[in-house]
């Protein structure tokens, strides 16, 4: 599997072949093979096509499911693989856009 992701930084794609990768996850997680398939809001979705992403790189395949649905997540990945592009749209799924109010979050291990 080729997995392409577009850096705008250079105005180039980069790809990555996935074939000689080898992953360490957790027992029971699934790599998850498309962004639609995620459960991203639509218009997190539309800014991730506008951007020219067209599918998850590996290490986003891994780590979006677990991190918009809540799960604490160590991620390590090499260079232009996708990792900085994966937390910023997880923060965008989070973000809630509905109201302009602050509202401080408390945290259960606080």
């Amino acid at each position: 599997m080729v997995a392409t992701v577009a850096n705008h930084r250079r105005g180039q794609q980069v790809q990555t072949k996935d074939d000689n990768l080898l992953f360490e996850t957790t027992p029971g997680l699934e790599a998850v093979m498309s962004f639609e398939q995620m459960g991203i809001d639509h218009d997190v979705l539309r800014g991730i096509h506008s951007y020219g992403f067209e599918k998850p790189s590996s290490i986003q395949q891994r780590t979006i499911v677990p991190i918009i649905s809540g799960r604490d997540v160590i991620a390590q990945a090499q260079s232009e693989t996708g990792k900085t592009s994966m937390i910023a749209l997880c923060v965008c799924q989070v973000v809630d856009t509905s109201s302009r109010e602050y509202v401080p979050h408390t945290y259960p291990f606080s």
